[in-house]
């Protein structure tokens, strides 16, 4: 059940990733590094999407997973499609709705699991979410799509994500070496926060690439911390 939770919400983070890369490829569309990350990320959601449909202890949740299906059909073919503000437009709309449904599944998971455990796997699986969400907005912001109301969910998620790390670094189920990776992200977090306040004195290119590289390297972090914690629920 820790696998498939962690794996449920690698889908919640992909359904963000997915957005993320499609404007960074309208901001930088001669960056073949951009639509490889793109084709990645569908690839794995169209993976997992499957597996989660057969896993046994999820049968209960069956309509749930048709839900998140019969949005990400239209959604992937809409990211796979040519890059432009319009199409982008509806593809942030379609990645917040996406997002919700595969919440909701992670959601049912959880209590179908009835487990502390299964809790904190949601909590730190969905800090992976928000650092692409973060990255998400704040590209969707660059490139001119809906600014004003993306820079406002930017600044939320930033602060959703200082709140839940807190949490989790003061968990009792923490093992020395979720410590020391929490205290990496932190870090890490740290250092992204400069770059959204300005303290960097960067802009232009050269602010997107540090942005999602440091938010990259936060999703890098919290998905070791969440394999970690799915581990403990499988002892």
């Amino acid at each position: 059940m820790g696998e498939a939770i962690n794996m449920a919400g690698r889908q919640r983070m992909l359904s963000q990733r997915i957005a993320q890369s499609y404007f960074l490829k309208g901001l930088k569309p001669d960056s073949a590094r951009s639509d490889e990350q793109l084709q990645r990320a569908i690839k794995e959601f169209d993976r997992n999407l499957v597996s989660l449909k057969n896993y046994p202890a999820a049968k209960p949740l069956h309509q749930q997973a048709l839900r998140v299906e019969a949005l990400w059909l239209p959604y992937k073919q809409l990211a796979q499609g040519e890059v432009n503000k319009d199409s982008g437009t509806i593809l942030l709309e379609q990645s917040n709705t996406l997002l919700k449904e595969a919440n909701e599944y992670v959601s049912q998971l959880e209590k179908l699991s009835a487990t502390q455990k299964a809790e904190i796997i949601n909590l730190s699986g969905r800090q992976r979410m928000l650092s692409q969400r973060i990255a998400k907005n704040f590209l969707a912001a660059q490139w001119g799509i809906n600014t004003e109301n993306a820079t406002a969910l930017l600044y939320e998620d930033l602060a959703e994500y200082e709140n839940v790390l807190t949490y989790l670094s003061e968990s009792s189920l923490n093992t020395p070496k979720i410590r020391t990776q929490l205290q990496k992200v932190t870090g890490q977090f740290k250092y992204a926060l400069k770059g959204f306040d300005g303290a960097m004195s960067l802009s232009g290119k050269r602010l997107v690439h540090v942005v999602t590289g440091t938010t990259d390297a936060m999703l890098r972090g919290m998905n070791i911390i969440t394999g970690q914690y799915a581990e403990l629920l499988s002892e």
